[in-house]
């Protein structure tokens, strides 16, 4: 009994001290992750969480609600999940749905809004602006007294309807640009870069610091940055699981890449339906595919091996994939 009770008592002095000493790793984010710092971060306060098999998908892209939801609990938004109260608004949302709850208490707050036809399109997958957009906002973080007088990144326009939030972004180091000064603004947001996002924002609030990074004249507040940041790397990631393809629709910018990765037993493929835009190989387990969308247009396609499993692709221009 004294052995438990120190135990219980250690415990408690980690969790007093914001570490959670009972946190595993997840199978799939090794120590070496470009972002295993903010995803375990995150974890251990309680905002993220795995899959029933240990893993987290770190590649996986969040689709608009999942980041709603992952942002509301990084800024400790409280939220009744009532299903039952419905949802009203949007000709696209059940009220029964998960996310309803998360959805009604961000529109009450102004965080988030929907589309001119009436719809929010609840499962699109959310982009690195969106995402930035949802995230300042959450954390009643006031830019509208930003000025841009350049363009932030090399493919952000101080024009565009986000320029103020990457400005923001940018100048607290939440977001930096690859080698040719770029960001990609349209692309999907995955798991981890997502994490990386909120993680930061987080730590330079917390720490009281003017960026990311930052260490104070006393010594406090440094981080190391973790590696990799949103905006490196182009690919979206689509997983088959289950006998059937995650994002099953996905709208994505032109010049965007997709990755598809067989996570079942059984081998399938990617495979166009029409002409011959998509022809993978049979993929096995943990095999993958890769295709760069150059052309504007839609691409359905299908499992040559498994017909019924069929997914479309949506290519625009970078300025017209929607935004929220």
């Amino acid at each position: 009994m004294k052995n438990l009770a120190r135990i219980v008592a250690f415990g408690v002095l980690m969790a007093t001290f914001g570490m959670n000493v009972w946190a595993a790793d997840f199978t799939d984010v090794p120590s070496s992750h470009v972002n295993y710092k903010a995803i375990m971060d995150l974890k251990t306060r309680g905002i993220i969480g795995g899959y029933p098999d240990g893993s987290f998908k770190p590649d996986q892209v969040v689709n608009r609600v999942e980041a709603l939801k992952i942002i509301l609990g990084a800024a400790k938004i409280q939220v009744t999940t009532d299903a039952a109260m419905g949802f009203a608004g949007f000709s696209d949302v059940d009220g029964s749905q998960w996310y309803a709850p998360y959805l009604r208490k961000a529109m009450a707050l102004g965080i988030v809004e929907g589309y001119p036809d009436a719809t929010f399109r609840p499962t699109q997958a959310v982009n690195l602006v969106e995402n930035l957009k949802i995230l300042i906002n959450a954390e009643k973080i006031d830019v509208s007294k930003l000025t841009v007088s350049a363009d932030p990144f090399a493919d952000a326009s101080k024009d565009q309807w986000y320029a103020k939030f990457v400005k923001y972004a940018k100048d607290k180091m939440l977001v930096e640009p690859d080698s040719t000064n770029k960001i990609y603004p349209a692309q999907g947001m995955t798991r981890a870069k997502l994490a990386e996002t909120v993680y930061r924002l987080l730590w330079v609030q917390e720490k009281g610091l003017d960026f990311y990074g930052q260490v104070k004249e006393d010594g406090t507040g440094s981080s190391v940055p973790s590696g990799q940041t949103p905006g490196r790397d182009e690919t979206l990631q689509v997983n088959i699981n289950n006998m059937k393809f995650t994002l099953a629709e996905m709208t994505i910018p032109q010049g965007a890449t997709v990755r598809w990765t067989n996570a079942d037993s059984v081998p399938h493929t990617v495979t166009s339906t029409s002409g011959a835009e998509l022809n993978s190989a049979s993929l096995d387990n943990s095999d993958t595919y890769e295709h760069v969308f150059s052309t504007l247009g839609t691409f359905e396609y299908q499992c040559s091996l498994h017909p019924s499993m069929k997914g479309k692709i949506i290519v625009k221009p970078a300025e017209q994939v929607p935004t929220i």
